[in-house]
């Protein structure tokens, strides 16, 4: 089930015996899963959205001015351009690296062909022209975003913040070795995750394929 703010606090409260406010205040205790949570995001990459950018004509630059959720993007997966200016169109945009930019030859004003990131900023190129924008051009951009909002991780992972909370009292208890061992499964938990649910991907156009599973030469029928 997954948790609420407020359920999450109680679980530390029960993990710390403590039921009610006495040594550890309510206000600490959300301190601390909260910021679990925001190492967890940032961490892993493994809190995931997908939002989507109102392209502006002639406009190479969005922020988080432009869409507030920019201000929490961390890596962009994948952009999809969408156009409703000769029928509703979809294509997938080159990700590139900001230096790379450099190297794109001289385009014209016209449908998106790349995007990048920089400075929690979305570059889109080349810039949109004002009768695509006004048939309602958007990009939709798959990214990891930071949070630190418990809900906003998945049921398998909300256990770690409050791991992460447990033992941050336990060191405002002074209880070091308790803490200490707390925050390094803490930790090697979110190395785990990273490796297994977003090291893993394959993202890279060179990587594209997957290659043949298992070894050996295999028949058709296995």
């Amino acid at each position: 089930m997954s948790l609420t703010l407020s359920q999450a606090e109680t679980q530390v409260r029960d993990a710390l015996n403590e039921a009610t406010a006495v040594f550890w205040t309510d206000a600490q205790i959300t301190q601390w899963i909260q910021e679990g949570v925001r190492i967890f995001s940032s961490k892993t990459l493994m809190v995931e959205d997908t939002q989507d950018i109102t392209l502006v004509a002639n406009q190479l630059k969005y922020s988080k001015i432009d869409e507030a959720w920019l201000g929490d993007l961390i890596e962009p997966y994948a952009a999809i351009y969408r156009s409703a200016a000769a029928g509703t169109t979809y294509k997938g945009l080159i990700k590139i690296h900001p230096r790379q930019i450099g190297n794109v030859p001289l385009s014209t004003i016209g449908p998106p062909k790349y995007y990048t990131m920089h400075d929690r900023k979305i570059y889109i190129f080349p810039m949109t022209s004002a009768a695509l924008v006004a048939a309602g051009a958007t990009v939709s951009v798959l990214h990891a975003k930071e949070t630190d909002d418990i809900t906003a991780l998945t049921d398998e992972y909300q256990h770690l913040p409050i791991l992460y909370a447990v033992a941050k009292c336990k060191q405002r208890d002074m209880k070091f070795q308790e803490s200490g061992a707390m925050l390094s499964q803490f930790f090697q938990e979110i190395a785990y995750e990273r490796e297994d649910k977003h090291g893993r991907e394959v993202d890279s156009l060179d990587k594209f394929q997957i290659p043949k599973q298992g070894g050996g030469n295999q028949s058709a029928n296995g």
